[in-house]
């Protein structure tokens, strides 16, 4: 943006902050005008540097088309209940009190303490692993995967990734039959 626009934003800011202000207070959200007037400049920049340049250079009475976009587009986002900043930053409804009022249902759940439950299941996958007295090598490979969560890219035997998935699915569907309680040999 060209200093010129920058330079005319600031200097007219703190009027359209005052229009800002009036209407958002006639409309009820009196506490959003500077929001109201930031989002609306934010907006504003984000056009065509020709296209602000030319309302700029238009003067109509002591004012430039650029401060009647503007003002035109202050009242547009803080009345209208379907414009740009309303719908982005739309408020639940609340009574006098500032209770929400939404029909929100209440729901009866129970507190999981999840750490202790994925430890609960670790604990369980281990206690698996150790009953089925498997060899060095894959209670080594079943552990690297599992636990350690690694890629067989990064296993340093000599064994090939597609050996190392075999054996590595293979030992998961024992642990899986020990886990669930069914021993397949």
């Amino acid at each position: 943006m060209t200093s010129e626009i920058n330079n005319y934003i600031s200097k007219r800011y703190e009027r359209w902050l005052d229009y800002s202000e009036y209407h958002c207070t006639h409309a009820g959200i009196a506490d959003e005008a500077l929001d109201v007037l930031n989002e609306v400049l934010c907006s504003l920049l984000q056009k065509n540097e020709k296209f602000l340049l030319s309302l700029l250079h238009k003067k109509s009475g002591q004012y430039t088309e650029l401060d009647y976009y503007v003002l035109r587009m202050i009242k547009l986002n803080a009345t209208s209940l379907t414009s740009p900043y309303r719908q982005k930053y739309s408020a639940i409804p609340r009574d006098e009190n500032g209770y929400c009022f939404e029909n929100i249902p209440d729901v009866d759940y129970e507190e999981v303490d999840t750490p202790a439950e994925i430890m609960r299941m670790t604990n369980k996958v281990r206690e698996a692993v150790e009953a089925l007295n498997l060899s060095e090598k894959h209670r080594k490979i079943f552990d690297f995967k599992f636990f350690q969560a690694e890629s067989f890219r990064d296993w340093k035997g000599t064994e090939s990734i597609s050996e190392l998935y075999k054996e590595y699915n293979r030992i998961l569907e024992l642990v899986k039959s020990s886990v669930h309680g069914e021993m397949l040999l």
